[in-house]
């Protein structure tokens, strides 16, 4: 029997839809509302129809105390890469996939690190611009390593959708902070899954003792997350990338409005407290166009 939290949304559910390549995303929130409140002095509110004054919770030092604030910004970085990078007729030869590192230790555990990693950033930007074509655009995303040592993994486009090639050496010596690599992605790539996974998840080796068996690795689906500090910005945008689409409605009505052939959907369910402490869980659905110009490329 299928698991009640898997079972897919209900059709007449009002859901919010996101539309960014060849996916389509629906969510909808199942719990009950949160109470109509007004902040008073002292870091406290007052539940409007009952008159109840409660504590804000202010218990979280860091921003991984409050690991939603963090997936919310995954969520959102997801939607926007599927939107501004996928597949296209050339080949994805107008878009890179960069690593920029650092020799000396610039890290998550020290104030203000990410503005220095940002600022670096952006004089590196410019000098890309002017030597390569002024049409780049980008998406940075910063990526903490467990000791807090900071890297940043850079999606680059070319709005006139010419060919971008920047050789390796180059990018060292316009970046001159440390190591560098680069690559350029395929139609085969998932570029959304492939970025998340860097930036979420954390690899371990598991080591053994049997000679004869070779050391296995061990993935920590967003084992990651827990490295970000409270109000760090996780990325950065230029301006002329473009947000998903979205709507709201009926599932069944926003459904009949797409013209394509859908995979069947990828349910997820997720349990949380919100910070009135309400019970709420999240049902997500993900459908992938089957069209003549989808599947292959994503």
């Amino acid at each position: 029997m299928k698991n009640k939290e898997n079972k897919p949304i209900d059709e007449h559910a009002e859901v919010k839809a996101y539309f960014y390549g060849s996916t389509i995303e629906l969510t909808n929130g199942i719990g009950p509302k949160e109470p109509k409140t007004k902040v008073i002095k002292g870091h406290r509110y007052v539940v409007l129809k009952t008159g109840e004054i409660k504590e804000m919770n202010r218990s979280a030092e860091k921003r991984t105390d409050n690991i939603e604030s963090v997936k919310r910004t995954m969520k959102h970085l997801r939607r926007l890469i599927g939107t501004n990078f996928t597949s296209n007729t050339i080949n994805r030869r107008d878009q890179l996939w960069i690593t920029l590192t650092y020799k000396d230790n610039i890290n998550a555990l020290d104030q203000n690190s990410s503005k220095v990693v940002y600022q670096d950033f952006k004089r590196f930007i410019r000098k890309i611009r002017k030597k390569y074509n002024p049409t780049i655009e980008y998406l940075a995303v910063l990526e903490s390593q467990a000791s807090g040592r900071w890297h940043l993994h850079v999606l680059m486009k070319t709005l006139d959708h010419s060919t971008l090639y920047i050789p390796n050496s180059d990018l060292e010596e316009l970046w001159g902070k440390g190591f560098t690599s680069t690559k350029r992605l395929k139609n085969s790539d998932n570029v959304s899954a492939y970025v998340m996974a860097y930036v979420s998840n954390v690899q371990i080796d598991l080591k053994t003792t049997d000679k004869n068996k070779a050391n296995s690795k061990k993935i920590i689906k967003g084992g990651r997350l827990s490295f970000y500090p409270k109000g760090v910005r996780i990325y950065r945008r230029s301006k002329k990338l473009i947000d998903p689409k979205t709507t709201k409605g009926p599932k069944r009505h926003i459904l009949s409005e797409i013209n394509e052939k859908l995979s069947e959907p990828k349910v997820y369910s997720r349990k949380f407290r919100d910070k009135y402490g309400n019970q709420m869980r999240i049902k997500t659905e993900f459908y992938v166009k089957k069209g003549e110009n989808y599947g292959k490329n994503d």
